[in-house]
């Protein structure tokens, strides 16, 4: 299987098979299931721009929790950096992964462990405050990704909203691991190479998730 991006971690689209990139090549993880067709207009090749830098999906995880479910997408960007554009409830979030370290105070297992809606941290220093907590798991996979919690079972998703349309989230299983970014709007991404949908047009707002 040929890389197409920097991303450590792909999905064999015939076998199924989760593979890492390691120094001597490829190591397979076990397989995962498929993505289940949604309501997405996105797709694996949609080309997009994010604070003028444009980019292309290359990957794709469907996360569930037990009121529902969202699409998370691997974003390649041109100077071959990596990040996620999340699709929720209508709402795209842009984010890319930051060291843990960067929070203040420091962030253990512990420090998350006792995080509470409404509770605040401080970040890049500017206050976040705690939004949402969710038990989530990885129901789905497919091309290639920046990263992907294999057999880890359910993990703990910490959403944080900060100033304006600053956006945080803590993904808490084996390890921590935090994303920082903010909300972006359908038109100002300038997407295309869209999924055809029925009922819907480029120019409109697209179906909620």
């Amino acid at each position: 299987m040929r890389f197409a991006s920097a991303a450590p971690y792909a999905v064999c689209a015939y076998c199924r098979s989760l593979l890492v990139r390691r120094d001597a090549g490829l190591e397979s993880l076990g397989r995962v299931a498929a993505v289940p067709e949604d309501f997405s207009p996105l797709q694996l090749g949609t080309s997009g721009e994010f604070d003028r830098r444009p980019f292309t999906l290359v990957g794709r995880i469907r996360k569930v929790w037990s009121e529902g479910s969202w699409n998370e997408w691997c974003a390649h960007f041109g100077d071959g950096s990596l990040g996620w554009l999340a699709e929720a409830q209508g709402d795209l979030v842009m984010t890319f992964e930051r060291g843990a370290a960067t929070m203040r105070p420091p962030l253990g297992a512990s420090t998350a462990t006792d995080l509470m809606p409404a509770s605040f941290v401080a970040l890049d220093g500017q206050r976040f405050q705690v939004s949402d907590i969710k038990e989530v798991a990885c129901a789905g996979a497919e091309g290639e990704l920046a990263s992907y919690a294999a057999d880890t079972g359910p993990m703990t998703c910490i959403d944080l909203r900060g100033p304006g349309l600053a956006f945080a989230t803590i993904e808490r299983s084996d390890a921590l691991r935090l994303f920082v970014g903010r909300y972006v709007e359908f038109a100002e991404c300038r997407f295309s190479h869209l999924k055809p949908m029925d009922g819907w047009t480029l120019g409109s707002s697209p179906p909620a998730r």
